[in-house]
């Protein structure tokens, strides 16, 4: 970062170097410096290739920036049935190390405690994330009347340089939406009772099946 800030401002420095010489050439009181037509196609020369570079570190930028981790925190509804998790993931595409959590005003779960578990992740991985339950969303809502929460994130890269980025985290744009797209995962909760369902039932047979024994 430090070094394509540096690069900027070479090529910016060069630039206006660049005019400064054609503003002199053209307008010195020397009359054999007023032939600015022997000078220009050295001055278009460096503006041209100062013109010609700048892309390539623009692309240079965004390719690093592809490069880089980027750890954010969310609100999760759709995860767990009827729950609320408060999730950090690391949308970039390298590792996040030291990953601190500064909020302006920590979000507060459904007992009114502040939610601190994930302000200090050791590492995650590309794509990759941690979670906290902070509650049931209706609970939460009727409790909380305002649900956005702003703050910092900082992180080390694997080279170990430092960054950091400023969030939003808000879930009050889910007050009077719907949670789910579908009913997948309300399905997929309720046959988690299958099991103890089928159990009961096999409990109730064999209760019969005791009794006429006997």
């Amino acid at each position: 970062m430090k070094h394509l800030k540096s690069f900027h401002a070479v090529l910016t420095l060069v630039l206006l170097a660049t005019i400064g010489v054609s503003i002199f050439l053209f307008r010195g009181p020397d009359s054999k410096y007023k032939d600015f037509v022997t000078a220009l196609p050295g001055i278009l020369a460096v503006i041209a290739s100062i013109v010609a570079a700048w892309p390539t570190v623009k692309m240079f930028e965004m390719q690093r920036d592809a490069l880089r981790p980027s750890p954010i925190p969310y609100f999760d509804f759709t995860s767990r049935y009827g729950l609320l998790l408060l999730r950090v993931k690391n949308l970039g595409a390298s590792v996040a190390y030291d990953v601190m959590i500064k909020w302006d005003q920590h979000p507060k779960n459904e007992e009114g405690d502040d939610v601190k578990a994930l302000d200090s992740i050791s590492l995650l991985m590309p794509q990759a994330s941690a979670s906290i339950n902070v509650g049931r969303p209706h609970e939460l809502f009727r409790k909380y009347k305002d649900m956005t929460f702003t703050g910092t994130v900082e992180f080390k890269d694997v080279t170990g340089q430092k960054m950091s980025q400023s969030f939003k985290c808000s879930a009050d744009e889910h007050r009077s939406s719907l949670t789910y797209d579908d009913e997948v995962t309300r399905t997929l909760y309720d046959l988690q009772k299958l099991p103890e369902g089928l159990a009961a039932i096999v409990t109730a047979i064999n209760t019969i099946g005791d009794h006429d024994s006997a």
